[in-house]
């Protein structure tokens, strides 16, 4: 597939981690792990490397799984030439505290359940799958406390039309997790002028109250990262019921509160 600089140019959804996908806007082709790293600011909390070909024949030993990988060696598995390693990479770098604490959960849950012969059970546990879904296809949507009813009430309703009017009175903010939204957006032949008539997906929604919506989209998404670190790190298991349906469309994007231009800090070592 086709390499595009401005990819994160074709969607307002692209907000939370557009300052981070700027830096590779100079790539002219398909950037390499080590530009991924330069997204960080700061000491990077992780190194991008090129992913390793997997073993066909026998199950991966437990310290080289992709989990493990990151938590131990603090290297993330990268492919080439894949929306979908970028769109994880971008949100490393604009979420880091967040997707640290993601695989360090999930590490420890692939340890505790891996056999004597090194292979894994069939299915996997709740919890993993509904770390897996925010993962790949969450988002936290902050809400003023005060304004609390108002959203669950848009929530309930099923479409964006309500939940959009309220992000635009400030009252709530759609801030996308999940790598596999970022990708679904990156790949879009869709041209950035068109109108979106209908939502296009559904996102899990981990609702988080502030006492206000922060005017700053860099603090927004501070606040997201170390709400949803939080979640991660608790003691108590984590399942579906956490997460809310929310349909996804681009009038979830406040177009009064601007991307800004420095990634946030990588400060993320849990």
């Amino acid at each position: 597939m086709r390499w595009d600089p401005s990819f994160f140019r074709r969607s307002p959804l692209f907000w939370p981690v557009a300052p981070a996908a700027a830096s590779l806007e100079k790539c002219e082709r398909w950037p390499e792990p080590d530009e991924l790293t330069k997204m960080f600011v700061g000491e990077p909390p992780v190194l991008f490397e090129t992913a390793r070909p997997k073993p066909r024949r026998r199950p991966a030993s437990p310290e080289v799984r992709y989990d493990a990988r990151i938590v131990i060696a603090r290297r993330v598995p990268t492919r080439p030439h894949s929306w979908h390693d970028v769109s994880n990479a971008l949100v490393w770098a604009s979420f880091p505290r967040a997707k640290l604490a993601l695989h360090d959960r999930q590490h420890r849950a692939i340890s505790a359940r891996v056999g004597a012969d090194g292979r894994l059970p069939g299915a996997r546990t709740s919890e993993q799958d509904a770390i897996a879904m925010l993962d790949e296809g969450g988002v936290v949507l902050m809400c003023a406390r005060s304004r609390r009813a108002e959203v669950e009430a848009a929530i309930a309703h099923g479409t964006s039309s309500y939940l959009a009017r309220l992000v635009r009175r400030n009252a709530a903010s759609v801030v996308i997790f999940g790598h596999a939204i970022y990708e679904g957006l990156a790949r879009s032949a869709r041209p950035r002028e068109a109108a979106w008539s209908t939502p296009w997906i559904r996102a899990a929604a981990y609702v988080v109250e502030v006492e206000a919506i922060d005017a700053d989209a860099a603090d927004r998404v501070r606040t997201a990262d170390m709400a949803l670190a939080a979640l991660l790190t608790r003691q108590a298991p984590i399942g579906r019921a956490e997460f809310a349906s929310v349909a996804i469309d681009e009038v979830l994007a406040d177009g009064t509160c601007p991307p800004s231009t420095t990634t946030p800090s990588a400060d993320a070592r849990v």
